[in-house]
């Protein structure tokens, strides 16, 4: 037994020599002395110069710790004086008997004042694109296959062994520089820190940072700040990891807001990467304003270069007008204006970021529900939307600007003189390509209500057509086109419409909000042209061409037969008081017109009834709202004055009405005595020609009888000539 207290006693003593020693090396080893040697190692590793200023504290046990201050790691060549990285202080300490087990006990991770310098020149090679070079061809030369396959399970075997107390990043700042595309950006300050972390294992996340942006692609400077905080795990073995109830606050600043906004994350995320990479978010609430976007996002294969989306979302109902004045915009002025304050969305979509497809999608606006699919393909020239939306019923007028509503009644006759802007997103108009279809049980638009309408629109590089245009409007049907022309600085339109059994009074009194001056049921053919960004430039520019019948209807505003009295009764000095309506009733009514820059110009009116044959022609100028135009009636029936007397004398007699002035009070002329004037000259005139012909006749007769008589007295005195 005496060999093992020897044995017992030789391994005492190698400790208490082994506790000497380290003893002595903590009092007598320096690793400051060391600095030059170390500076001058990282040079030949990264061809970068290191500078060591402040002390080097080293620990060897319990814990083999380092501790640096005032460091400085050079910039590559060509990138400036800056370094590329520098600290105020970073302490790590590791223990030393778990590294006997092969596994890694981190006690602390400490840092204050990091900074980093990143940067990509002109040629997009980026400040740190020598040393990842390095540090693979290193790599490369140090491990073998064999080492590799080693490694690999060592390193499986030695995640599952880590376990940090902690991790602090305070006061950190990153700056990147973009000469590339003149991007420049600043992360400061940013603080990190994390609680105990183990593999597998929930730990504290806390994050602060700001990020101000400037340059490149951004119009106006931008800056972000956000806080965020969690619960992390990161799963090193099976490469998973993932926040639960991950809390974020962002706050936009900037970039062309009128005003601050904040916007509020809530979400379990996760993000797996040992096959192919997702990333899946469950129970996501993205908040901006009053505005909730709840469901669930999952980005897959987004290690390819084709990443899929799967997302169902669905937001509560918003006030959009609200949702602007938060973000500092001028919300649009509506003709309701409870218009856009009762707003949600709910759809489902699936795709890729280039190629996204909706499907179904639900849009609430107000009191209108749009339901269909929807596509977006952002791989051509242009976005190309494709859509096929249904719904029950969508009044446009209620978002209108107030200006374009009394611009269609008689409201705006008192402000004529103020002109209307016709303001359209010219560029996003150019910007898109759109190929879809819609369907709605009911539309209101310009006062008018359409029925069961359907329609395509297309739309490529600003040329948007709306073909065919079909829908059940005032007991009659309608098909049009309709084309507008964004490619030029002006806006052109184009209109062609065909209304077949259409009650043309009631469509008038929708469309003005007044009383129509026309009624009647038939047809009317529209073909017409204009360009403008006023009002006043689209009425100038107008023009086209239209026909039109209508049976058993009216005109308001005159009553041809009553103008006829009154001129009679003025002849005779009477005065005619009648309570009859202000309109002439019609049986039939055609006409054709052309418009040449805003004027209207009729010249084959044909108008019949059982009293009355009208023909009209004239114009209309919609600029200055003023009528030129010329009647001429015919008595054809019974025309009763006052108290029952009949004009028999006006019967056949054309009779000229001129009617002139602005459009909502003209004015209507009939020279009575001039039409029965001429009436009778055109009588004497035919009596005077009977005249001259019944005297024509009875001459050629009188000199009939006399060359007889003489013929017969010729014959007789030549008979007794030859009797002697």
């Amino acid at each position: 037994m005496k060999w093992i207290k020897r044995l017992f006693s030789l391994i005492i003593v190698v400790v208490v020599l082994g506790v000497v020693m380290a003893a002595y090396l903590l009092i007598s080893f320096d690793a400051n002395d060391y600095k030059d040697r170390i500076e001058a190692e990282v040079k030949e590793a990264t061809g970068r110069e290191l500078t060591l200023s402040g002390p080097i504290g080293l620990t060897l046990f319990p814990s083999l710790g380092l501790r640096l201050e005032d460091v400085r790691f050079g910039n590559a060549e060509g990138f400036g004086d800056d370094p590329f990285a520098e600290l105020d202080v970073v302490d790590v300490a590791v223990a030393v008997m778990p590294l006997l087990r092969r596994e890694l006990e981190v006690q602390r991770v400490e840092a204050d004042g990091v900074r980093l310098n990143l940067a990509r020149d002109e040629q997009g090679r980026s400040n740190w694109d020598d040393l990842l070079e390095r540090a693979g061809s290193a790599r490369d030369e140090a491990v073998g296959v064999d080492d590799d396959e080693r490694t690999e399970t060592e390193t499986r075997l030695a995640l599952q062994r880590i376990d940090v107390a902690g991790i602090t990043l305070s006061n950190s700042r990153v700056r990147w520089e973009d000469r590339e595309t003149g991007l420049r950006a600043t992360l400061e300050p940013f603080n990190l820190q994390i609680g105990r972390f183990r593999p597998g294992m929930e730990t504290r996340l806390d994050l602060e940072a700001v990020l101000r942006a400037e340059g490149g692609e951004l119009a106006e400077p931008l800056e972000l700040a956000l806080d965020l905080s969690g619960l992390m795990n990161a799963d090193l073995l099976n490469e998973r990891y993932s926040v639960r109830r991950l809390s974020a606050n962002l706050g936009v600043d900037g970039g062309g807001l009128q005003r601050a906004v904040g916007m509020t994350l809530e979400t379990d995320v996760a993000l797996e990467m040992a096959d192919a990479m997702a990333l899946r978010m469950e129970r996501l609430t993205l908040g901006l304003a009053e505005v909730r976007l709840t469901g669930f996002a999952e980005l897959s294969e987004l290690d390819s270069e084709t990443p899929r989306v799967r997302t169902e979302m669905r937001t509560n109902t918003f006030n959009l007008k609200g949702l602007l004045a938060d973000l500092g915009m001028d919300a649009p002025e509506t003709t309701d204006p409870d218009a856009l304050t009762r707003m949600a969305l709910d759809f489902s979509a699936h795709g890729s970021p280039q190629a996204l497809n909706m499907d179904p999608f639900v849009i609430t606006v107000d009191d209108t529900m749009l339901s269909g699919s929807a596509d977006w393909d952002g791989r051509g020239e242009r976005p190309l939307i494709r859509f096929d939306v249904s719904g029950e019923q969508l009044n446009v007028d209620r978002y209108l600007p107030p200006a374009v509503e009394d611009a269609r009644t008689e409201g705006a006759n008192d402000d004529a003189d103020e002109d209307i802007a016709i303001e359209l997103p010219l560029e996003a108009l150019r910007g898109v390509d759109v190929d879809g279809s819609a369907a709605l049980m009911r539309l209101d638009v310009m006062g008018m209500a359409l029925r069961n309408i359907e329609l395509q629109i297309r739309a490529e590089a600003g040329d948007w057509n709306i073909e065919p245009l079909n829908a059940e409007a005032y007991d009659g049907e309608l098909t049009s086109r309709l084309r507008l022309d964004a490619r030029h600085d002006v806006p052109h339109y184009e209109l062609a419409a065909d209304l077949q059994g259409l009650d043309i009074g009631a469509l008038l009194e929708d469309f003005q909000g007044d009383d129509a001056r026309l009624m009647g049921i038939g047809n009317l053919e529209l073909d017409i042209r204009t360009r403008g960004v006023q009002l006043s430039q689209l009425k100038a520019a107008l023009n086209g061409s239209g026909n039109m019948r209508f049976e058993d209807g009216a005109v308001r505003g005159i009553n041809v037969a009553r103008v006829i009295r009154r001129a009679e009764a003025r002849l005779r000095g009477e005065r005619l008081e009648e309570d009859e309506p202000n309109q002439t009733d019609f049986s039939e009514l055609t006409g054709s017109f052309t418009i040449r820059d805003g004027v209207v110009h009729n010249d084959d009116l044909a108008a019949s009834s059982p009293l009355l044959r009208v023909r009209g022609e004239g114009e209309a100028d919609l600029n200055d709202e003023a009528l030129d135009y010329r009647v001429n009636a015919t008595v054809v029936g019974t025309l009763e004055g006052q108290g029952g007397r009949e004009l028999d004398d006006l019967r056949g007699v054309n009779l000229p009405i001129r009617i002139s002035g602005a459009f909502d009070d003209p004015s209507f002329r009939l020279d009575l005595a001039g039409a029965l004037r001429a009436r009778h000259e055109d009588e004497a005139r035919e009596r005077v020609r009977e005249e001259q012909e019944r005297l024509r006749e009875r001459t050629d007769e009188e000199e009939d009888r006399l060359r007889e008589r003489i013929d017969q007295e010729a014959e007789g005195l030549l008979d007794r000539l030859r009797s002697r």
